[in-house]
C-alpha cells in the first residue's frame, strides 16, 4: 500500500476518535437569576435604614461555571453546555440584594464588600447550604441567615431558611426561574427580619 494512501487512512481515522473532523461541540447556554418585578412590600418603609448583603458562602460543588442539578440522593449532574452568565455566587448576593430593596422601599442596599462610604447599618450574612434540586423536580434551598449590627458588629438575630419549590417545566430556563422564585421566599423572610431588628430598638 502507498505511504500516502497509509497516511491517509491514519489521519482519517484520528479525527473519528476526535468525534470526527470538523464536528464541534454543542453551543452552551447561558442563565441568570433574577428578581422578581411581581414582588410587593407587605411593610411600612423603615426610615433611615440601609443593609448590606454578604459575604455569602455556597458549597464548593456549586461554585462552578456549569448549573448543577441531583440525579440522586448522593449524585449530582455538572451541566457541561449550561452554564452561569457570572458568578453563582455573585448572582446570588446581587438578587437578594434587589429583592430587599424593591421590598424595603430603599435604594440603600449594597453588596459586599462596599466602601466606607457606603457602610450599611445592618449586614445580612448567609451560608447556603444546599440549593439545588432535580432539573424536573424540586428545588430546595437550605439557608443560614444572620441580621448584624455593622457599628456594633454584634448578632441581632439568627435564622434558618429550608423550602423546597417545584420546576414548573421540563427546560433549563424553567430550572433556573425556580431558583430566582426560592430567592424572592428568603428575601421576603430576611426582610421581615429586619423590620424586627430596626422595630426592636
Amino acid at each position: 500500500m502507498p505511504k500516502q494512501l497509509t497516511g491517509l487512512i491514519l489521519l482519517a481515522g484520528f479525527c473519528m476518535m476526535l468525534t470526527g473532523c470538523g464536528k464541534g461541540s454543542p453551543p452552551s447556554s447561558y442563565y441568570i437569576l433574577t428578581s422578581s418585578s411581581q414582588m410587593t412590600s407587605a411593610i411600612q418603609p423603615i426610615e433611615d435604614i440601609s443593609v448590606g448583603v454578604g459575604p455569602v458562602s455556597i458549597p464548593g460543588y456549586l461554585d462552578r461555571s456549569q448549573i448543577v442539578t441531583t440525579t440522586g440522593s448522593n449524585s449530582i449532574t455538572i451541566h457541561e453546555y449550561q452554564r452561569w452568565g457570572n458568578s453563582f455566587k455573585a448572582q446570588v448576593e446581587e438578587t437578594l440584594a434587589e429583592n430587599i430593596s424593591i421590598l424595603l422601599q430603599t435604594p440603600q442596599v449594597t453588596v459586599f464588600p462596599w466602601e466606607r462610604a457606603l457602610r450599611p447599618k445592618y449586614q445580612v450574612f448567609l451560608t447556603i447550604r444546599k440549593f439545588e434540586g432535580e432539573a424536573t423536580g424540586n428545588v430546595t434551598l437550605d439557608a443560614i441567615w444572620q441580621i448584624a449590627n455593622v457599628r456594633t458588629d454584634k448578632s441581632l438575630l439568627t435564622r434558618r431558611f429550608m423550602q423546597s419549590f417545584p420546576v414548573a417545566g421540563n427546560s433549563m430556563s424553567a430550572y433556573v426561574q425556580t431558583q430566582s422564585n426560592a430567592l424572592d421566599a428568603l428575601s421576603k423572610e430576611i426582610v421581615k427580619g429586619l423590620e424586627a431588628v430596626a422595630h426592636s430598638k
